[in-house]
């Protein structure tokens, strides 16, 4: 009799396992840019029995991460039949707050299904699924936080050199600073830092540049670049401007006369004015690595690489 209650009780548990639920994080889309900031998911059960409640997590992963104010929308599923599906979506512009930076560390958003473990389920990892920001939405951007602290400096006052490397963004945006090129001939290596602008400007803290350029590299962001945008803060001077490493050594003149194309990407800038200077955008369209910018006295926010 004990042998026959093993043998059921063997069966029972070959009946349990095998009869589970199996909640599935299919298809993972991320359409992230300055005006949008958002997710989609497809969740599906692949399991022999019908699940019951769960949640699902949308969690946009920053570094760092925002103790206070960290981006994540949830979802109470009531259930899902076995077979069935459900596209969940998250918006996480609401969320934008200045304690997680306007959202502008976040270099990756990641969908989870039953993190809490509601369902019994056949496998348990296959449960979640993370998709880059570059892979994802085609959109790496620099918003010069914090981080970096407010009051960082670079160029001369730091102790740098031309060619030297200041930043590395979660996104994988490298910055590095460079000699200033007089619109005469011949140039400087100034300072450049963090900090708000004089007038109403950009998402937040800027990068100042005092007659020292800034080179932004987007070879390893994990796509292919077509469009790259920053918005500019003009209060005087002239500024440089190269693209892919073109021309040599820069553009040396006013923004809003820049020849275009450069380096392979056309060129267009808007311009409004304000007390005691103007601002705008450049929009550079084309196959884009790098770009170089400074100016005499320019702020710059919201550097931003489009697939």
């Amino acid at each position: 009799m004990s042998k026959i209650l093993y043998i059921f009780t063997l069966i029972l548990a070959l009946l349990m396992l095998t009869g589970c639920a199996d909640l599935v994080v299919k298809e993972v889309t991320v359409n992230w840019d300055s005006a949008n900031k958002q997710a989609t998911a497809t969740i599906a059960n692949e399991g022999l029995r019908d699940a019951g409640n769960f949640m699902v997590y949308f969690n946009a992963d920053e570094s760092p991460v925002s103790h206070n104010h960290r981006p994540q929308v949830r979802h109470n599923v009531p259930g899902l039949d076995r077979g069935d599906s459900i596209v969940l979506s998250a918006d996480f512009a609401p969320l934008a707050h200045p304690d997680n930076s306007h959202l502008g560390n976040v270099y990756q958003v990641t969908v989870l299904a039953d993190p809490k473990s509601m369902v019994r389920e056949s496998n348990e990892n296959n449960n979640n699924k993370t998709v880059p920001l570059g892979a994802g939405g085609g959109y790496a951007c620099v918003d010069f936080g914090p981080p970096p602290a407010a009051g960082s400096q670079y160029g001369n006052p730091a102790g740098h050199t031309s060619g030297t490397v200041v930043l590395l963004a979660a996104n994988g945006t490298e910055m590095s600073v460079h000699n200033f090129r007089w619109a005469g001939g011949g140039g400087t290596f100034s300072s450049g830092r963090i900090e708000m602008p004089p007038v109403p400007f950009g998402s937040g803290q800027t990068l100042r540049s005092n007659n020292l350029n800034f080179e932004f590299n987007f070879t390893n962001i994990g796509f292919t670049v077509s469009k790259v945008t920053f918005d500019y803060l003009d209060m005087g001077g002239f500024e440089n401007l190269s693209v892919n490493g073109q021309p040599v050594p820069v553009y040396a003149g006013e923004l809003t006369s820049t020849p275009t194309p450069i380096g392979g990407a056309t060129v267009a800038v808007t311009s409004s004015p304000v007390p005691g200077g103007k601002l705008g955008t450049v929009t550079l369209t084309g196959s884009i690595q790098k770009i170089r910018v400074g100016g005499q006295e320019l702020w710059l926010d919201n550097v931003c690489a489009r697939h």
